[in-house]
């Protein structure tokens, strides 16, 4: 295991004996725990360089840890991806993204969707921090069909970052609780209400004039 990986921490639980697998960063072969975010097994082994600005070379890394920029954007399997919130896959092949790569060839044959899956809900809520998650609940809770779409593979947005006690209001905002522990009782609250479709790991890509959304579900280009 690489020595700078955490063992322990004053607030969260760390796995003693985590299944591990095996990665490859610019070739060369490294270890992360399953389904540890590619961001977090580079710094297990003390790379905190991901890549190179495609300007003026600057070093690109960690910034917002929470999937908002593209600061530590690699390329992993083929595919630009961000660091912070892609989970290691057994066998995945990264390698960082200086300049402007090729990510497909000019010559490759084009893919066309034959078949697009179309959803239709009352409301769509794109996100799933506090306000996306109070949102839907809210809304479910008053007979509307809502469709909750978020691009990580679990909810609470920058609550899952805050680890310090919350203060104000106990009845308001779960005052005395830690953020991770608001994000994950938030998520009970609306998974607890029928009408509410949760989608993880979809980012939301596309916004037309006909008033249709396109979301990669999963995946899946899906049109809601």
């Amino acid at each position: 295991m690489a020595s700078a990986r955490l063992v322990r921490h004053p607030v969260l639980d760390v796995p003693s004996d985590p299944a591990m697998v095996e990665f490859t960063f610019d070739g060369k072969v490294l270890s992360a725990r399953r389904d540890e975010m590619i961001s977090s097994a580079l710094f297990a082994h003390g790379i905190h360089v991901f890549g190179r600005h495609r300007r003026d070379g600057a070093p690109q890394g960690i910034f917002c840890a929470n999937g908002q920029c593209a600061q530590c954007l690699v390329v992993a399997d083929d595919r630009a991806v961000k660091a912070c919130i892609t989970p290691v896959r057994p066998g995945m092949q990264v390698r960082s993204l200086t300049g402007n790569p090729e990510l497909v060839a000019d010559d490759a044959p084009l893919h066309v969707l034959t078949r697009v899956e179309e959803v239709r809900t009352d409301v769509l809520v794109v996100g799933g921090g506090p306000a996306g998650l109070t949102a839907a609940a809210e809304l479910a809770a008053h007979g509307l069909a809502v469709t909750l779409c978020d691009d990580k593979q679990s909810l609470g947005g920058k609550l899952s970052l805050q680890t310090h006690n919350f203060f104000g209001s106990v009845a308001d905002c779960y005052a005395g609780h830690r953020g991770t522990e608001i994000g994950t009782l938030l998520e009970q609250q609306v998974r607890a209400q029928p009408g509410v479709d949760i989608w993880t790991d979809s980012p939301v890509v596309g916004v037309f004039q006909d008033g249709e959304v396109g979301v990669v579900k999963q995946g899946r280009f899906t049109v809601v």
